[in-house]
């Protein structure tokens, strides 16, 4: 089966609409023009507009993964002599843990076992410890757990603590509203609720944080230094060239949401979600965790150790794509995404695959 026929029901790259992909398909036009510049500022100012941010936020357009979003993100605002509280409930929490970890910046973490719930006595925990920032990953994509971002709030806003929140695959699946959450640095990749593919990640810092951080910043990187940003995007430029027709693309996906309506755009997603969890627990002998999920993806429990046969049937006979899950959880859990071009008779379909496709892995 070629990968084009593939269906996808992945949380990155996803399901494309018809508008996206036609444009992937287009000339990449030449980005040093001041067309190119305004379309740039036209997308910063609707993705702030959809992240509830004021004006003044700072953002930097980085050709780079999420992951190397994150470690641009830690190495611009935090140095050895902070102390960082990070949520590690997954392999992305992990993931701020290695980036610490690689850097020699001092870190603590609250570890989360599959299954077990963010919740205030894990942040009493570290009430006296000295802190000067907080890093999650507001759902942590590897299990789907969607963090209460008040629980945060209110302990970085006691303590005066820097908020930074990886939002990749929760912005534009859940609602999320950085300034009212008092969040100090939002980082999201194209590739999750932008529903374009992947190359393109943002990082957006409020003024606080800039002015006290950024701008003073010791950082050696000539890459990663967000000040070279800032400078070049007073007129719609990067300093190094972006991956280009990701940025058309991303405009495009903007402007199309805009069109419907952050709050019909979400409660699309939300409905196709709600839908599929419903009909899953009817259909499958599968079980979706209790904790709070995000729109954005459903991890599937399978108690007999069946996850990764079902996902290899589902790809092999099917053309089917959802996302396996890494490391302890590899034979347990699948995560099946609902963003991107998919509706309720998708979710019909699916789980019409799924049915086969786990009565094959059982024999």
């Amino acid at each position: 089966m070629g990968m084009s026929a593939v269906r996808l029901f992945t949380v990155g790259p996803v399901e494309m609409r018809d508008e996206i992909r036609e444009l992937g398909g287009a000339a990449v036009p030449y980005f040093r023009t001041p067309e190119f510049s305004e379309m740039m500022l036209d997308s910063d100012r609707l993705l702030k507009k959809m992240m509830g941010t004021a004006e003044t936020s700072q953002s930097i357009y980085l050709t780079a993964s999420g992951s190397g979003a994150m470690e641009a993100a830690v190495l611009n605002c935090f140095t050895a002599e902070d102390r960082l509280l990070i949520v590690n409930g997954g392999s992305f929490g992990q993931r701020f843990v290695d980036i610490c970890h690689t850097h020699g910046i001092p870190y603590e973490e609250i570890r989360l076992s599959f299954g077990e719930v963010l919740s205030e006595k894990h942040l009493a925990a570290f009430a006296d410890t000295p802190l000067t920032g907080v890093l999650v990953n507001i759902d942590e994509t590897s299990t789907g757990q969607l963090y209460d971002i008040r629980l945060l709030t209110d302990f970085c806003r006691r303590r005066g603590l820097y908020l930074m929140v990886d939002a990749i695959s929760s912005f534009l699946c859940d609602p999320y509203e950085m300034d009212r959450s008092g969040v100090d640095v939002t980082i999201i990749s194209s590739q999750k609720g932008l529903c374009v593919p992947p190359g393109m990640s943002v990082v957006v810092l409020n003024r606080r944080i800039w002015e006290a951080r950024v701008e003073n910043s010791a950082l050696r990187s000539l890459y990663f230094d967000f000040r070279a940003y800032a400078a070049d995007f007073k007129r719609g430029q990067t300093p190094f060239t972006p991956a280009v027709g990701i940025c058309v693309q991303m405009h495009r996906a903007l402007r199309l949401i805009d069109e419907q309506g952050l709050e019909a755009y979400l409660a699309h997603i939300a409905q196709v979600a709600r839908d599929f969890r419903q009909k899953a627990a009817r259909r499958l002998p599968v079980r979706v965790p209790e904790y709070p999920l995000s729109n954005a993806i459903t991890p599937l429990v399978f108690a007999q150790g069946e996850a990764y046969r079902v996902f290899e049937i589902l790809k092999g006979s099917y053309g089917v794509m959802v996302n396996p899950t890494g490391g302890a959880l590899h034979d347990k859990v699948l995560r099946v995404a609902h963003i991107g071009k998919t509706d309720v008779k998708d979710n019909d379909f699916l789980l019409d695959c799924m049915e086969k496709a786990i009565r094959q892995a059982q024999k």
